[in-house]
């Protein structure tokens, strides 16, 4: 019976000399791809997810009173405690105060002989990071603008362009909106704003001072942290709400179709990947079964003088099965390695912690399936060398060597 230490020799020295460096890599690819994938997956399902839910608010749910629709009901807001309540519950990102009606006053621009119909929108501290707008000039609303009721406001892109001509130019300017006066101390831009970026904007609690709009807090805009976690909160936002207060009328809205898209992208995009990987283990075992049986074949003439110096079944079938095992084991390890450097790489470019118990779980678990991969490709080819015959094994190589010699005579 072979040592261990000489069965690992013999088999390095064979794959080494066969070569098999393409085996090897395509498992290494494949067992690097999945360590990523399991311990990174879903960080970075987390930020493709925010990327793509930003640039189309499918995580945004508008809910409002609908009560100025049934004549005769009063005009309900949503009281602090609602608004506290709602901000508690697990997934929510962020809740904007609002209010439902837009406040428009007529506006002349500067740079010609033109009047806009400038709409308003009361928002709070919250609207900019809700929804991801960015800050061309100047500065965004503060917590203490709203507490203040300050007289400031922001201008979409749009509607600062076609005032001043320019963002700077729109800096500091004074804007008479009814009988008072509002500073506008910034300029704002997005891809979630769409037709806001002709509109304005001013802290809600200066709204209810002067009665406009709705004089009221009627709606509010609440993002959720993934788009995960939309259908469960669209269940829970309303038993909440009335769960506070009174709110028959309540009205929820999201961008269902997009979200419907967005989660059938998904699922396409990680059935490709786990696909991929599973193709590329897949060319590793069927490389590791091709080149099994062609070192069996190659080396018909060492089975057979193995066999008629004593060698059992056993040892022959052990030796060919290490080397399979022995390519298998290595594309693992090699593959651990690169795996483990990119979740360290990208959770340094991601700005995220590791879970190393989910590192260790997957990379222990890479070596068992690489070695799965080496013992269910090589052991066919393996079995049929240990039932080779000693005579027709010789008489093989022997005959094919006569045919040979007698060749080169004639």
């Amino acid at each position: 019976m072979i040592t261990l230490s000489d069965l690992v020799r013999v088999s390095t020295r064979q794959v080494v000399r066969q070569r098999g460096f393409g085996v090897i890599l395509s498992i290494a690819l494949g067992i690097t791809a999945f360590i990523v994938l399991s311990v990174l997956g879903r960080e970075i399902r987390f930020k493709v997810g925010q990327d793509m839910v930003l640039m189309g608010g499918v995580n945004v749910v508008q809910i409002f009173m609908d009560d100025v629709h049934y004549p005769g009901q009063p005009i309900r807001d949503f009281t602090p405690a609602t608004i506290k309540a709602l901000e508690a519950l697990p997934g929510v990102g962020l809740v904007s105060r609002n209010m439902q009606n837009w406040q428009i006053f007529p506006i002349r621009a500067v740079t010609e002989e033109r009047t806009f119909s400038l709409p308003f929108l009361a928002v709070d501290e919250h609207f900019a990071d809700l929804y991801s707008l960015n800050l061309n000039a100047g500065r965004l609303l503060s917590i203490e603008d709203i507490e203040q009721h300050r007289r400031v406001c922001l201008l979409g892109h749009d509607a600062a362009k076609n005032l001043y001509g320019n963002e700077r130019d729109a800096l500091g300017q004074l804007l008479f909106l009814g009988r008072d006066v509002f500073e506008v101390i910034g300029i704002v831009s997005g891809v979630m704003m769409g037709d806001w970026r002709e509109c304005g904007f001013i802290p809600w609690t200066s709204m209810v001072d002067r009665h406009w709009g709705d004089g009221k807090i009627t709606r509010l805009f609440i993002r959720a942290v993934t788009w995960e976690d939309v259908p469960r909160l669209m269940r829970e936002i309303p038993a909440t709400v009335r769960k506070m207060q009174d709110a028959p009328y309540l009205v929820m809205r999201t961008q269902e179709e997009q979200l419907e898209r967005l989660k059938i992208t998904f699922m396409w995009v990680e059935t490709l990947l786990w696909l991929g990987i599973a193709a590329s283990l897949m060319l590793g075992g069927f490389g590791i079964w091709y080149g099994t049986f062609a070192a069996v074949r190659a080396r018909t003439k060492e089975v057979g003088l193995k066999k008629a110096m004593g060698g059992s079944d056993a040892d022959i079938l052990v030796q060919f099965l290490a080397e399979a095992l022995c390519k298998s084991i290595a594309g693992g390890a090699l593959g651990i390695i690169l795996g483990v450097s990119l979740v360290e790489l990208g959770a340094v470019s991601l700005g995220i912690g590791i879970s190393y118990p989910l590192l260790f779980g997957s990379s222990l678990g890479s070596i068992f399936f690489s070695a799965f991969i080496g013992v269910a490709g090589g052991l066919y080819p393996a079995v049929q060398a240990s039932r080779m015959d000693v005579v027709s094994a010789l008489r093989f190589e022997w005959g094919g060597y006569a045919s040979h010699c007698s060749k080169r005579a004639s």
